[in-house]
């Protein structure tokens, strides 16, 4: 998929977006995908559009606008009709959002909210300021969530995201080897919560470290190193979402994490930027994160722009 970045609107979609009672509609709206075509399902994952989500809510929030999430405009990965008969929407099941204003509404341009990760605590700050404080998960989402967290918390725990499906080769995977160097290393914490997609990767960490000093979901996991959500004959889509969810709000709430280069490390910090972080990445992922991280800085400055 190729995009413009550019992340700033034009007058006259500002000028829509300032009168009183407006609403900026949060959609997928990518284009040169897999899944252009009406009717096709979204392929992206959780966190890809989650993070457009906050990303839209924090740029609606700009303009003191107000903003909807509409994941329902398509299937999506996380679409689930069977269990919500009623409701298309699955950004629905997760959380809270108030009935959409009569107003004027204004659809989203992906680049207005394209999903990039911007490793700075300054801009993980404003964005949770602007667009995350305010998330409130539905009951069921919330209570599930709840229960993982205050395994978390009850702990001096360890956050260790190990990801090693989907996106291989736009994000180099770290080697076990070096998981388990850099875990021996934090010996002196108590539990080490593991958020991990593989089924080999937790088999292989519960026989190094003991089951008794891991925290894990007992979740759905790839057993062929291919993306669980983009697994058609897993029926439970609410499920796929809810986990992932969960580590994510897991992994933030952990004394430290150790975290990767992707959208559920990202999301940790989102939903708490002051976490302490160790990220581990190749020397490509390196050097990606930091022309990303000028490039950002340059169009504040209004040198360039994304």
């Amino acid at each position: 998929m190729i995009h413009s970045k550019q992340n700033r609107p034009d007058t006259s979609r500002t000028k829509m977006l300032l009168p009183p009672g407006s609403v900026y509609l949060i959609k997928c709206l990518a284009v040169n995908c897999n899944c252009e075509d009406l009717g096709t399902t979204c392929r992206r994952g959780f966190f890809s559009l989650w993070i457009q989500a906050v990303y839209g809510r924090h740029f609606a929030n700009k303009f003191k606008s107000s903003s909807y999430v509409d994941f329902g405009d398509r299937n999506y990965l996380y679409t689930d009709r069977c269990r919500f008969p009623g409701e298309g929407n699955f950004w629905n099941y997760f959380y809270i959002q108030p009935a959409c204003e009569t107003g004027a509404r204004l659809s989203n341009r992906f680049i207005e909210n394209y999903p990039l990760r911007i490793w700075q605590r300054s801009h993980l700050r404003a964005v949770y300021q602007g667009a995350v404080r305010g998330l409130q998960l539905q009951h069921d989402a919330s209570h599930y969530i709840e229960n993982l967290i205050n395994r978390c918390q009850k702990h001096r725990t360890l956050g260790v995201h190990i990801r090693r499906t989907d996106h291989s080769e736009e994000v180099p995977g770290v080697s076990l080897n070096r998981y388990f160097e850099l875990l021996r290393k934090h010996s002196n914490y108590e539990k080490f919560f593991i958020a991990t997609d593989d089924h080999t990767v937790l088999n292989h960490l519960i026989g190094e470290f003991g089951k008794d000093r891991l925290i894990f979901q007992e979740a759905i996991r790839s057993h062929d190193q291919k993306g669980v959500h983009t697994d058609d004959t897993i029926k439970d889509r609410y499920r796929l979402g809810l986990e992932v969810l969960a580590d994510c709000y897991a992994l933030s709430v952990c004394k430290k994490a150790l975290l990767v280069h992707s959208n559920v490390s990202y999301g940790a910090l989102l939903l708490n930027p002051e976490l302490p972080y160790l990220l581990l990445e190749t020397r490509m992922s390196m050097f990606s994160r930091w022309k990303t991280n000028l490039v950002y800085q340059l169009d504040r400055l209004g040198v360039r722009k994304m």
